[in-house]
């Protein structure tokens, strides 16, 4: 304050007037504060700048609008699934042994043949075995036609013995010990003939275990899961790889409880009905054909609705692979005299806007049916009128909008 009451006077030093004496007039300090700050106001206000008033201009919004024509709409389910193989089938050792050799194409992800040769388990133990089983029904063989003729023999002479002791040239006691010699020569032989149908099944037995040394591909398929190498030592049921289907697949689904439901109302079953599933790989959009052929047994708890499976048809790309993540459409019957509109067009629960002379229009429909992402209209709006489908916070009766081709 004391600072700015100097230069107040020093400035009136030099511009205040004097009198006739040569000395200047004195005007206290608080009135040059108010005169200077009343000129320096005049001057601000007279150099301000001028402004223009403002004026609102009605904002025209880009809006999307879809004109209404009744005719036959097909009501379609848009869903996501998962593509499987159909066939999955884990490989076990049945039999034990070292691993001496493996296929070509026993490598992780590699596409075998049906009957190829996976993994070689050593054939020595199983191939003696067979060779005993061999000879050991050979010898139950040999004895058992040593037995025949014996009993063979043992018939012949019971039946003489019965000629005879008709015509009483041999007693009683004869005909009874050839009677018993027969009876016994005839169980001993049906003995051997078991004994050898014992070692024919071990031979099958034999046989089977050494066929069993090689893990053969039961169909064409990927390898994968590979747990076998050479010189590994496998047990019966150790798993040897894991082998996928590579020429058929099903693609699996699940249908909410409202979807399902709305699909029967309009169809008698769901199998047998036409499948397109859609495969993005790559930035490639494969789409492939399936038939739907069974549905789930009970009620997914996880999704509260229902599994849907659905084998693909006509040719398979060869790089497809089960576990790919695909978009699955599935089609309704048609239903004629309708319109269908997206749920965004909805305003609540059942008001949309026209397109009229470049405003909006409300309208309340009562004629609809609800089917998932859209809206079947029965009634209620004239052929030719233009819906509203971008949907804006700012939507109201006589906002004005101009219909472009993208908002």
């Amino acid at each position: 304050m004391q600072a700015l009451r100097e230069l107040m006077t020093r400035l009136w030093a030099k511009i205040a007037p004097r009198n006739a004496d040569g000395q200047q007039w004195r005007l206290p300090v608080p009135v040059l504060v108010v005169a200077i700050g009343m000129f320096s106001f005049v001057l601000l206000v007279s150099t301000r700048p001028e402004t223009k008033p403002s004026t609102n201009e009605e904002r025209v919004w880009s809006v999307v609008a879809s004109t209404v024509a009744y005719g036959p709409v097909t009501p379609k389910i848009e869903v996501f699934g998962e593509l499987r193989a159909k066939k999955q089938v884990r490989l076990r050792a049945l039999v034990s042994g070292e691993v001496v050799s493996t296929g070509e194409k026993f490598e992780d992800g590699a596409r075998v043949s049906r009957g190829d040769v996976l993994v070689r388990i050593d054939k020595f133990t199983y191939q003696n075995r067979l060779d005993e089983a061999r000879a050991s029904l050979k010898g139950a063989k040999a004895l058992l036609a040593e037995r025949d003729a014996s009993a063979e023999l043992a018939a012949q002479d019971l039946a003489r013995a019965e000629q005879l002791f008709k015509k009483g040239t041999v007693s009683k006691k004869t005909l009874d010990d050839r009677r018993t010699d027969f009876t016994i020569k005839s169980a001993r032989r049906d003995q051997q003939q078991s004994t050898v149908d014992r070692h024919i099944v071990q031979v099958k037995r034999a046989k089977r275990d050494l066929k069993n040394t090689d893990v053969v591909a039961p169909f064409a398929g990927y390898v994968t899961q590979i747990t076998a190498r050479e010189g590994r030592v496998l047990n019966p049921n150790d798993q040897v790889a894991v082998l996928f289907d590579s020429d058929n697949f099903e693609v699996v689904f699940n249908l909410s409880n409202d979807e399902y439901g709305r699909f029967l109302q309009r169809n008698a079953d769901v199998i047998g009905r036409p499948v397109s599933v859609v495969w993005n790989v790559g930035g490639e959009r494969i789409t492939l054909s399936a038939t739907i052929e069974r549905v789930g047994a009970q009620i997914s708890q996880a999704t509260r609705g229902v599994d849907i499976y659905a084998t693909l048809s006509g040719k398979i790309p060869s790089n497809l692979r089960g576990g790919a993540f695909v978009e699955i459409e599935l089609l309704a019957q048609a239903v004629d005299g309708v319109m269908a509109l997206p749920k965004d067009a909805l305003y609540g629960d059942n008001r949309v806007y026209l397109v009229r002379d470049g405003r909006l229009e409300p309208r309340v429909l009562v004629d609809f049916v609800d089917d998932g992402g859209q809206i079947l209209l029965k009634s209620g709006l004239d052929n030719g009128d233009r819906v509203l489908l971008t949907r804006f916070n700012e939507a109201a009766p006589g906002v004005a909008v101009k219909v472009v081709d993208r908002p």
